[in-house]
């Protein structure tokens, strides 16, 4: 099979990992293909995250142990600082063991770091075919996607994986606090989410932005989710989104909220709609 391989054009000439700049960063699209529906555990995630360690350790053994065993850093947090998509099919089914891709699949891959995106591409054409559990796939076509603000604001998002967002508090009956995942409608769910970003800037020594993200759900649901034995809950649709447009773009690279390297936190931005769309009235605090 002859594969799509322009995308090595965009990535010739990226500087060392040690000059990687937000300004560099990229998200790339990989369409895949294989001769039968795929079936897939409610937890292929799992398996996600290991196909994108196999193929940034392919093109950057280095960087890929970077990324694996320290990250970045910032007021006690580590950080991966790249995150990826679920996989999208010509038509899904859900079973009660997981789902049904019908083929070709795609995925999507997004990083503040270019030298990641580049040893990414580099290393999964160096494998271009894979498993994903039983099943053989193949990558057929990678694409690099442009990085821009529709017009705006407000800006609508939607999850191409779901947001994690959690805090610790003290609930009645509890002695001490404790863990409690946030619901998009939850009054401090956008504080958290902007002071999550503002700590992945810091931990590729960039500058605070000023201002915060204000997210509002439009249409979303709920996924409970279990991953490495986690138990997680997880929020996943559409949202109207406003703040600094650095701080949205950055969003777009990095992704929202925890957990972004396990795949969660992923968006892309929607154009404008005529009208407007209701949002889901917020909780009192």
């Amino acid at each position: 099979m002859t594969h799509h391989r322009s995308i090595r054009q965009c990535t010739k000439n990226f500087p060392h990992p040690a000059d990687s700049c937000v300004a560099l960063s990229m998200r790339v699209r990989l369409h895949l293909e294989s001769d039968k529906p795929v079936s897939l555990p409610w937890n292929y995630p799992e398996w996600l995250m290991g196909l994108f360690y196999r193929w940034i350790n392919a093109g950057n053994l280095a960087l890929g142990y970077h990324l694996h065993e320290r990250g970045f850093t910032a007021e006690g947090h580590r950080y991966k600082l790249y995150t990826f998509s679920w996989l999208f099919g010509k038509q899904l089914r859900a079973t009660s063991q997981g789902l049904v891709l019908q083929p070709p699949l795609t995925w999507y891959v997004s990083s503040p770091l270019s030298t990641v995106i580049e040893a990414f591409v580099q290393g999964l054409w160096k494998e271009p075919e894979i498993t994903l559990g039983r099943h053989p796939l193949t990558v057929t076509r990678a694409e690099l996607l442009p990085e821009a603000l529709p017009a705006g604001p407000p800006f609508r998002i939607r999850t191409l994986s779901p947001i994690l967002v959690s805090t610790r508090e003290v609930q009645e009956g509890d002695t001490a606090p404790r863990k409690v995942f946030l619901s998009p409608d939850h009054p401090a769910f956008s504080r958290i989410l902007t002071e999550n970003l503002q700590r992945k800037l810091q931990a590729l020594q960039q500058p605070p932005v000023a201002g915060e993200l204000q997210i509002t759900p439009l249409r979303t649901r709920s996924r409970l989710l279990t991953l490495h034995g986690t138990h997680l809950r997880a929020y996943e649709g559409t949202f109207a989104c406003e703040g600094p447009p650095k701080l949205l773009l950055f969003a777009y690279q990095a992704g929202l909220g925890e957990r972004t390297g396990q795949g969660f936190g992923m968006v892309e931005f929607l154009l404008p709609q005529a009208g407007s769309v209701s949002a889901q009235k917020p909780k009192a605090p």
